[in-house]
């Protein structure tokens, strides 16, 4: 069926969402008809203004963006049978945000609840509380000697009656620090040391039990969490006040080390609780057994990688790399280089890409063009929305708990609160 000609077709709308369904839903149509026009039908036949809801629709595992007639003619559908066109509320992206600015660039940041930690280029970790408020709470801690490049949130726990987070950061000093905090204070009380480069990146294990972490020594170690570890070593040199760890901090040895890299170590996340998931500047995503102490699989493409997550609702890797590209991997092929889809539309390196918590197709990227894009991997060539631009690259980004948190060059925050 050719786009240009208009024809005649049959199509059933579908609502995914019961206050939505149509008594009578099988329609004889343009091929010409847009998204605009279906809106304009559903509308009228439920009596809904335009201010009340928008929809968008779904053809197969796709977004409806042009002409009917245009999808059919890419999918080479013929007209002989009745179209099935799957339609739901759409995402209302907010407009405001809530901007606060820091001390330096924002290396790292991560969601706690109702807390906000933020990972400094002055070794600092700023701990935003009520950023709802004109006058958000926030509190600076000392933690690293260099700037930080990855923060991770581990869990809260009870220390004499009050509710202290305990969160890691890694730094260009070399070494990763396990913190614990409150509202005004902070006690470093771990140092992993182990790396012998810049940790570039840091990943809390589902259980909270384990810490990966990945390095331009290209290295991926594993760290114990616990409490309570047999080896840690007491801390003897002596650091400047204020500055970092305090002498009485416990050094902490990794778990396991594993090797396989030939160049850094640029994202790493957990899959389960055994399988962690790595990129590279060596143009690889690796996935690596903890317990069989070993890579069980690579993927291989032609760009420095920068960035991963791991979406356990869409069984699916999200990367982001040095050529604008963000790729979408399935573990599940069987090949060497197992590429689901491409997202296109950032205009410079992607550093940071995160799936939502409570969807299986939306994601969040950040760039060093500025921009906050949300995406629906339905629509791989264009994204959904731009959440918001930073006036420098940026360089981290978190999603927990319906926020959206950036951090950038420009020494801010941006906390967008999702619906």
């Amino acid at each position: 069926m050719a786009a240009s000609e208009d024809q005649q077709i049959q199509i059933r709308l579908i609502s995914t969402e019961e206050k939505y369904s149509l008594d009578q839903n099988v329609f004889s149509l343009s091929t010409k008809s847009s998204c605009n026009e279906l809106q304009d039908l559903i509308k009228n036949l439920l009596d809904l203004s335009d201010d009340d809801i928008d929809f968008t629709f779904q053809v197969g595992e796709k977004i409806l963006q042009n002409s009917i007639g245009k999808y059919c003619e890419e999918i080479n559908f013929s007209g002989e049978s009745i179209l099935e066109i799957k339609y739901f509320g759409s995402l209302k992206v907010p407009e405001q945000a809530t901007v606060i600015a820091l001390d330096d660039w924002v290396g790292g940041v991560s969601i706690a609840d109702s807390t906000i930690y933020a990972g400094l280029y002055n070794g600092q970790l700023a701990r935003i509380g009520n950023y709802s408020n004109t006058s958000p709470n926030i509190s600076l801690h000392s933690i690293h000697e260099k700037p930080i490049k990855s923060v991770a949130y581990l869990k809260t726990v009870q220390e004499n009656g009050d509710a202290k987070d305990i969160v890691v950061t890694s730094s260009l000093d070399h070494t990763l620090c396990f913190t614990l905090l409150s509202e005004d204070a902070s006690n470093t009380l771990y140092e992993f040391r182990g790396h012998t480069a810049t940790v570039t990146c840091s990943s809390a294990s589902p259980s909270s039990e384990q810490l990966a972490s990945g390095s331009w020594d290209n290295y991926l170690k594993i760290w114990s969490t616990s409490m309570n570890e047999s080896g840690d070593i007491e801390q003897r040199n002596k650091r400047k006040k204020n500055s970092g760890p305090s002498p009485s901090t416990l050094i902490r040895t990794p778990l396991i080390t594993l090797g396989g890299h030939s160049q850094a170590v640029t994202g790493c996340c957990w899959k389960d609780n055994i399988q962690v998931i790595t990129t590279s500047m060596d143009m690889s995503v690796k996935l690596w057994d903890t317990q069989a102490l070993k890579c069980v699989k690579t993927l291989s493409i032609n760009s420095s990688l920068q960035c991963v997550d791991w979406s356990d609702k869409s069984q699916l890797i999200v990367t982001g790399s040095s050529d604008k590209y963000i790729r979408l991997f399935d573990l599940r092929g069987e090949s060497g280089t197992i590429v689901h889809s491409t997202l296109l539309g950032n205009e410079g390196w992607v550093p940071c890409v995160k799936w939502s918590p409570t969807s299986d197709v939306q994601l969040i990227s950040g760039s060093y063009d500025g921009r906050s894009l949300l995406w629906d991997i339905r629509t791989p060539k264009s994204y959904l929305a731009v959440l918001g631009s930073h006036e420098d690259k940026i360089l981290c980004t978190d999603w927990q708990n319906g926020k959206i948190v950036t951090g950038g060059a420009d020494n801010k925050i941006r906390i967008v609160e999702m619906p």
